[in-house]
């Protein structure tokens, strides 16, 4: 059955009042607080979704999105948050200990709600963020204890997951395809350990998923970042997984300038040319969003329009920000402006600290629950704007939209 939808008024969606300076607050007064205590299961864990009413959905749970809210949670004290960050850390840390990994050591799947397991195998995406929630909780006790089984994991990866042409399957026992999606959130998993640690596995690991990037994942003819290949590493290039997701160009954008700042520097055209698509055609301008999805020549092929990608397009917009200066930076500054103003409509006419997840074309919101997993990004992108300073930067301000700027500024 179709899940009712919302309407969110042409009004609202052409000028949203949420702003660069609202973001943080937003953060910090509200929705820490809210996920703290409605989200945070006493007997053990935190939920999978809250209803638009602020009340718990008791439902089977993804470890992954566990291990995603212990980072959200590591970076509360950083952004300002009073209250007990570092015991929601462990609070994840030790479900995950208790009932998230099988017997090989493996982060699960999915557990039911009382903790039992729900079988399935070891998945690449899930392993990645168990590297990410390891290296947060380090960062944030100092407890040695989560880098031992941070390199105990990447070791089994290694044995159990590597491709003999460079990166890994997406589960040891399934390799017929293969997907970029896992490797960026590796790659985000060791430059967080670089940053927590510095050790040479880590380093070794993001620069070999950085030269798969290029050489791989990125297609030759229109520079854009590709999801699904075939056991050889070729592209599909047909059917339904023969797509580009504008959220993930964006996303690798970011990631490829943290690379830069933290290992060796990128040639800067791959990164700004991933930026420039997900923009140019990947946001709508009506709505003034990122979509889903986009066929392989670049026309949209799915209009909906979910969260997660106008945090990502936020965070490569402050990066590229952070990167350039004069005009250049100031159509940066305009672009993470109108990425805050897309990603305010979701947090409009619910709750404080929910949000909705899906706007459809039409400019209606799908009717359900605020998922937790899309904290992780929310928490991520004001993360960055918090450490720049784009909320105070005034070159901008008498700017037009970025659709209404030269895309030669861009370049």
């Amino acid at each position: 059955m179709q899940s009712p939808a919302v309407h969110v008024r042409p009004a609202a969606i052409k000028g949203t009042p949420f702003k660069l300076s609202h973001a943080l607050p937003w953060l910090k007064d509200t929705a820490f607080d809210v996920w703290s205590n409605a989200g945070r299961d006493p007997k053990g864990g935190f939920f999978e979704s809250l209803d638009l009413s602020g009340r718990p959905i008791v439902e089977p749970r993804r470890v992954r999105v566990q291990a995603r809210q212990v980072y959200s949670f590591s970076q509360a004290g950083d952004l300002g948050w009073e209250g007990d960050w570092q015991a929601q850390v462990e609070h994840g840390l030790d479900y995950i200990a208790r009932h998230g990994r099988d017997e090989q050591g493996y982060l699960r799947g999915t557990i039911a709600a009382d903790g039992k397991a729900i079988e399935a195998a070891p998945d690449l995406y899930d392993q990645a963020f168990y590297l990410l929630a390891l290296a947060h909780g380090f960062r944030v006790t100092g407890d040695v204890k989560y880098q031992r089984l941070a390199l105990d994991l990447l070791r089994q990866l290694r044995r159990d997951f590597s491709h003999p042409l460079g990166g890994f399957y997406d589960t040891p026992v399934s390799r017929e395809r293969l997907c970029a999606n896992p490797h960026m959130h590796l790659l985000e998993a060791a430059l967080a350990w670089i940053e927590a640690s510095d050790s040479h596995a880590w380093r070794q690991l993001a620069t070999e998923i950085v030269d798969l990037c290029k050489a791989r994942l990125i297609d030759r003819k229109t520079g854009a970042l590709l999801e699904h290949f075939n056991a050889d590493w070729s592209p599909v290039d047909i059917g339904p997984l023969a797509s580009i997701e504008p959220g993930h160009q964006f996303e690798w954008c970011w990631l490829l300038i943290r690379y830069e700042t933290l290992v060796e520097e990128v040639d800067a055209s791959v990164y700004r040319t991933l930026f420039d698509i997900g923009r140019h055609h990947g946001v709508c301008a009506e709505r003034g969003v990122a979509i889903d999805e986009l066929r392989r020549d670049l026309t949209w092929k799915r209009a909906q329009a979910r969260l997660w990608p106008q945090t990502e397009r936020l965070k490569a917009a402050v990066a590229l920000a952070q990167l350039s200066s004069g005009a250049v930076r100031a159509a940066y500054v305009v672009e993470a402006r109108e990425a805050v103003a897309g990603l305010g409509l979701y947090f409009s006419g619910v709750p404080k600290g929910l949000w909705r997840d899906k706007l459809l074309q039409d400019g209606t919101f799908v009717q359900e629950p605020a998922p937790a997993s899309t904290f992780y990004h929310i928490v991520c992108a004001i993360t960055e704007l918090s450490r720049s300073d784009l909320g105070f930067d005034s070159q901008s301000a008498d700017l037009k939209s970025p659709f209404e700027l030269a895309a030669s500024t861009f370049r």
